[in-house]
């Protein structure tokens, strides 16, 4: 799940006591935290139809660190997670983000599900600026990502961050997937590029490329990605029968005024004819607004539409929730 505010939220007080200490000395830390979100929402999809319905979803997070020399330290963390989010749900307790690696102040290398860390696919979604709305500006991301198989390493060379990483696969029949990315960070702009390889299925190569832009000045905040994709079947609300090729735009804009955002993000994917079908276009489209109450606790409430050229209904939601975190 996807919580763009609340990740700055918990990354600007992580040192604070929302993000505890539960033991450390001059070289180990082990920290505790959490959070709990509830939602209230209606959807109206060609796959799901629900009136307004509240949900409540919730994690526990620990996070470890063994300094190792002068500039080499060790981390570890894993999250545990069960409840409902507003378009599903999963009552049992989970394991979810299990990462373990080391870093310095420059560069850092990690295995395990691996995206808390770093990603190739990050330096191209810089559009994804919803709470809880789909993202599509790059075609969703690396598809094996969330796998848990994965291993990445992170270098900063002054303004410039480079990842690499791969997802590995068991099926000695289906290639793994491999990715590289470039960031270049400015004060007011970024541009990022990214490649990513591999296969889909036994019969179908998984490739993804593409490049994003954003901008920000006082308060004002714009993004673009255009992506180029080969091998994907999930866009948002819709599926394709097989895996299609094609090329997406993702456009975002904010404002930030205060502790109060508005936001709107806009794409569109465009989807090769295939043997089996012709497709056409899928648009998705989100305006939202967020609070922040305090530093560990905001409001959001978020309208959706989306529709597809090859199916006859189109999809809505409507989603208003609250994010707290300990």
């Amino acid at each position: 799940m996807k919580k763009t505010i609340l990740a700055a939220l918990i990354a600007s007080t992580a040192t604070t006591a929302i993000a505890g200490d539960i033991y450390s000395n001059e070289t180990t830390k082990v920290s505790f935290g959490g959070e709990v979100d509830a939602y209230l929402s209606t959807m109206d999809t060609p796959s799901q139809q629900q009136d307004a319905d509240v949900n409540v979803w919730a994690k526990v997070q620990m996070d470890a660190e063994q300094k190792i020399n002068d500039s080499l330290t060790g981390f570890a963390s894993f999250e545990i997670q069960s409840g409902s989010w507003y378009d599903g749900t999963n009552p049992n307790a989970t394991f979810d983000d299990v990462l373990v690696g080391v870093k310095t102040d420059v560069w850092g290398v990690a295995v395990g599900e691996v995206g808390d860390l770093a990603e190739s696919a990050d330096a191209i979604q810089k559009d994804d600026i919803t709470n809880e709305g789909m993202y599509m500006g790059s075609a969703g991301g690396n598809h094996r990502e969330s796998d848990g198989k994965g291993a990445v390493a992170k270098v900063k060379v002054g303004p410039m961050v480079f990842v690499a990483d791969v997802n590995t696969v068991t099926d000695s029949e289906i290639g793994n997937t491999y990715g590289v990315s470039a960031d270049l960070q400015h004060e007011m702009f970024s541009v990022g590029a990214a490649y990513i390889s591999g296969e889909a299925t036994a019969q179908d190569d998984y490739e993804l490329y593409g490049v994003s832009v954003s901008a920000e000045i006082n308060g004002l905040y714009v993004a673009a990605t255009y992506a180029e994709f080969e091998g994907s079947k999930d866009f948002a609300f819709y599926t394709t029968d097989t895996v299609a090729d094609g090329n997406t735009i993702g456009l975002a804009a904010s404002y930030q005024l205060n502790e109060t955002r508005i936001y709107t993000t806009y794409a569109i994917a465009s989807i090769d004819n295939t043997d089996a079908k012709e497709y056409g276009d899928t648009t998705n489209w989100v305006i939202g607004a967020d609070y922040a109450v305090a530093s560990n606790i905001s409001t959001f409430v978020e309208y959706q539409q989306a529709e597809a050229d090859w199916e006859a209904d189109d999809a809505s939601t409507v989603v208003a929730g609250v994010y707290y975190s300990f």
